[in-house]
């Protein structure tokens, strides 16, 4: 990861999230941008810059994803939406890694991948790009985790597990070891995967089951 100061983009919770972990780094955070530039700044003592029309690619900063999202309904994909169309125009996003994360020296994380505090990432394990792992994650030996899934707080992933591009495992989740779950997967908070299944919908409950639309 760059030592250039650092903007994020999207000023709501993750954000917020984001931009401590950044600050607990050691980097510089200048503010942030969001889609409403007139939202209030979700950090005590950062400001809201404007929207992302404002922003300069020539002007020495990086980027930063602060929208998190559910991988479901209204927000699905707007992550991988948001940043693409800013890399795009020549912005470069960087990487976050809380000072708290544990992270093997065998692994592959991708730059601009987000590893919040407490996360653990063990040998072997491959993490996509915009992937997020948040708070208390725990990624086990020789697990893939695709681009831009969202590994929301305290889920874990037993060895070698397998998570497709653009899916959501929610807090608190139990991936059994060796599950390939498709993209798009939405795994909900406090299930227990113990075999991947088949068809739509979302994977929910002790054992998880599929239920329902995304």
């Amino acid at each position: 990861m760059s030592g250039r100061p650092v903007i994020v983009v999207g000023a709501g919770g993750h954000g917020a999230v984001v931009a401590d972990a950044l600050l607990a780094g050691g980097r510089t955070v200048l503010g942030f941008v969001d889609a409403d530039p007139g939202a209030a700044s979700g950090l005590p003592g950062l400001d809201v810059l404007g929207s992302d029309e404002s922003l300069d690619p020539n002007a020495g900063y990086d980027l930063a994803n602060g929208i998190g999202g559910t991988g479901a309904g209204g927000t699905a994909g707007l992550r991988r939406r948001v940043q693409e169309r800013l890399e795009a125009r020549g912005f470069r996003f960087t990487g976050v890694r809380h000072p708290s994360a544990v992270v093997s020296s065998h692994v592959a994380v991708a730059d601009d991948v987000q590893l919040l505090a407490r996360s653990v990432i063990q040998t072997g394990a491959r993490i996509g790009t915009g992937a997020i792992i948040n708070t208390g994650v725990i990624i086990e030996h020789g697990c893939r985790v695709g681009a831009f899934t969202h590994c929301a707080s305290g889920a874990i992933l037993c060895g070698d597990v397998e998570i497709g591009e653009g899916s959501h495992i929610g807090a608190g989740a139990v991936i059994r070891q060796g599950v390939r779950l498709e993209p798009g997967v939405v795994v909900g908070a406090g299930a227990v995967v113990l075999d991947a299944g088949s068809g739509v919908g979302m994977l929910i409950g002790v054992p998880a089951r599929r239920r329902g639309p995304v």
